[in-house]
């Protein structure tokens, strides 16, 4: 009986000492950053605290204060450009709208805010040329704030397309903004730091760009870092992987992710590539948990730019992850044949390998959950992407139609007169009463602009009247005239189709009276299936 008692003892004392090992700094860490993560939405809310409260200052001002709501509106844009990018737009076009009132250093200010927005949105070359409109010799152009623009849209273009793997496309331009850079940031500061590192890294010194971001990391005030310090950290882990010391980049990635999410900043890098090194040391279970956070942050701050990045790591964790559950199920198996010939002695051993069966489980099920929301965010993601391709051909189609018509418009103009001017030097005033009676009227124009709207519709819906017939009763399904390509029902939701819901906007486009369009809204309603009586509803599936 004692040799069973020391054998119990002897595998209970194995899994404790298993159990109990110390905890390195990186380790703790890493607890640290789980547990900022459990409490996600902590800090989210403070942030949306700081919101309402310039909100509520910016009601309170007066729309003739201009100058006092353009600079809350740009509180807010420093808060939303890296927390929700689409907010970050909203607000950059509201300062772009106020800065006309003011002088030309805000107009620039506001033209810098609308290209990070653009940048950040994935539109590189839009935002790009926003910076071209700020001027060499202007104040604006010797701020810290436009260079950093500058360098990391052209570097985004240069990727885009180039490719990563040729940035000797760009390098001489580079270099040139770099020294620009150090030109209008003091020594000392992140700014001039930020790009001498560069600069020595584009002279291959990799280990002393390492130890100039080190050594002012240490010997700056850790509150003067901000709001920089999450970059910094990041920018010192990138170095130490080219280094390939994956230890040292782990330690300040790690201070970096928890620098981001402290902040509730939703656009970062750090937190992925944390995930990707911790899934290659074998610890899939939290490098899941961090990449599944780090979509959800992306998604939730409209970061269209970060989309594509994160989501090439999603399929190497969630296959890692199936495979570690089915290892893991396996040794379990293994585990129950081993201690079924000592089960009778063993009653404890049993109790807790009961517990462990209970815990695989609860991961299983959790594991499902993960899996089937991370489809949702994937399918939510492919939607969003098609609704932008949509948009963007859409308004493709029409600006390209408002441009023929106002060329044909003008060219018309200059024909007519033309014509007046040599009959009016003539002196004929029979050929002058002549002339202007040969000339086609408005309502003609009008048609011709109807069919052209009718036709590049139709171009980008082919089978809307098809699939619109298909919601009304067979007996009151519409069939244009001959010659007509569609009838003032069908056009009329055609402009819904394109967004277009107010009456007074329909009416004004195809020169209705609001009551015709109320009219016929309530025809085609009438005519409707039971089933599809809100006809509005069902466009967006035309």
């Amino acid at each position: 009986m004692k040799k069973i008692l020391s054998f119990i003892l002897l595998i209970l004392s194995v899994f404790l000492m298993g159990c109990s090992s110390s905890k390195s700094e990186d380790q703790k860490l890493l607890e640290e950053l789980d547990n900022v993560i459990k409490e996600h939405s902590k800090y989210d809310q403070a942030i949306e605290e700081k919101i309402d409260k310039l909100n509520k200052v910016l009601s309170y001002t007066p729309r003739s204060e201009v100058k006092t709501r353009f600079e809350v509106l740009g509180e807010l844009f420093d808060i939303y450009r890296s927390y929700r990018v689409n907010k970050a737009r909203e607000i950059a076009q509201l300062r772009l709208e106020l800065s006309r009132q003011l002088d030309e250093e805000c107009q620039e200010e506001a033209l810098m805010n609308n290209a990070d927005a653009l940048y950040k949105s994935g539109n590189y070359h839009a935002a790009f040329e926003e910076l071209k409109k700020i001027s060499f010799d202007s104040t604006v152009y010797r701020t810290s704030y436009f260079h950093y623009l500058r360098q990391a849209i052209s570097l985004s273009i240069s990727n885009d397309v180039y490719g990563k793997d040729n940035h000797h496309m760009l390098k001489n331009q580079q270099l040139v903004y770099q020294k620009d850079a150090m030109e209008v940031n003091p020594p000392g500061t992140y700014g001039y730091i930020s790009n001498l590192y560069k600069h020595n890294l584009s002279q291959g010194d990799t280990v002393g760009a390492i130890q100039l971001l080190e050594k002012f990391y240490k010997e700056t005030q850790p509150d003067s870092l901000e709001p920089d310090k999450a970059s910094l950290e990041f920018d010192i882990a990138n170095l130490y992987l080219m280094q390939k010391d994956t230890a040292s980049a782990k330690h300040y990635l790690i201070l970096s992710s928890l620098t981001d999410l402290k902040n509730a900043k939703k656009v970062y890098m750090s937190l992925q590539n944390l995930a990707i090194l911790l899934f290659y040391e074998g610890d899939v279970e939290r490098a899941y948990s961090y990449i599944l956070c780090a979509l959800e942050d992306i998604n939730a701050g409209h970061a269209k730019y970060r989309f594509t990045d994160i989501l090439t790591y999603l399929p190497i964790i969630s296959t890692a992850n199936e495979v570690r559950v089915k290892k893991n199920v396996r040794q379990f198996r293994a585990f129950i044949s081993i201690l079924s010939v000592l089960i009778i002695l063993l009653v404890t051993a049993f109790v807790l390998l009961k517990k462990r069966t209970n815990k695989l489980e609860e991961a299983q099920n959790a594991l499902k959950s993960q899996n089937q929301h991370l489809r949702e965010l994937s399918d939510n993601l492919m939607a969003m992407n098609e609704q932008i391709k949509e948009k963007e051909h859409i308004q493709e189609e029409y600006i390209g139609l408002l441009f023929n018509v106002c060329s044909e418009y003008i060219k018309k103009q200059n024909t007519l007169y033309k014509g007046l001017n040599r009959i009016a030097s003539n002196g004929r005033i029979a050929d002058l009463s002549k002339f202007i009676s040969e000339q086609q009227n408005s309502s003609d124009d009008f048609k011709d602009f109807i069919h052209k709207f009718d036709t590049i519709f139709l171009n980008i819906f082919p089978d809307f009247v098809e699939n619109f017939n298909a919601l009304l009763r067979p007996e009151e399904r519409i069939q244009p005239k001959e010659g007509d390509l569609l009838t003032p029902e069908l056009r009329i939701y055609a402009l819904m189709r394109l967004g277009i819901q107010d009456n007074a906007k329909i009416a004004s486009f195809l020169h209705y009276s609001l009551q015709t369009v109320y009219n016929y809204r309530m025809k085609m309603r009438n005519k409707a299936l039971p089933e599809k009586k809100d006809l509005i509803a069902q466009l967006q599936y035309l």
